[in-house]
């Protein structure tokens, strides 16, 4: 019988050997930092890991510009594309029961890069967020504007 791959990071372990994670970005990539919204951030990096960075790609968050429903929009599209882990820095209710209930962790990670945010994450250094931030529906990162 082979052998099968596992990713082990402190608290989740992946069969199969890689993840998708996802983090709030501005113009997306490894250097970007993340932001601290997550239904209107403009763009996802969205990194695979093994037990290395495999590959990193940067989409862009069409739920930014909705007038309400951004982090539903925003969580069903990282549910779409496997994701397993967000790194944010703040999530509405409506989005964290769409993410907890697809099985995705979130983690707080806004000011550090993307790059500097997974290396803490596959080190076991970030903060789990388990409560939402804001009241339903307030939308933009529960700022007004």
């Amino acid at each position: 019988m082979k052998p099968m791959n596992l990713l082990v990071v402190p608290g989740i372990t992946i069969t199969g050997g890689s993840m998708k994670i996802a983090a709030t970005t501005q113009n997306g990539g490894l250097h970007d930092v993340i932001l601290p919204q997550f239904g209107r951030a403009p763009s996802f990096t969205i990194i695979e890991l093994d037990k290395d960075i495999k590959s990193v790609e940067v989409i862009q968050n069409p739920a930014c510009m909705q007038p309400s429903g951004a982090g539903i929009m925003a969580s069903q599209i990282l549910v779409d594309r496997g994701v397993k882990v967000l790194l944010t820095g703040n999530v509405g209710p409506k989005a964290m029961s769409v993410l907890k209930s697809a099985g995705i962790k979130i983690y707080r990670a806004d000011g550090l890069t993307v790059e500097e945010a997974v290396r803490r994450f596959m080190n076991g250094q970030l903060e789990e967020i388990t409560s939402p931030v804001g009241g339903m529906g307030r939308g933009r990162g529960g700022r007004w504007i």
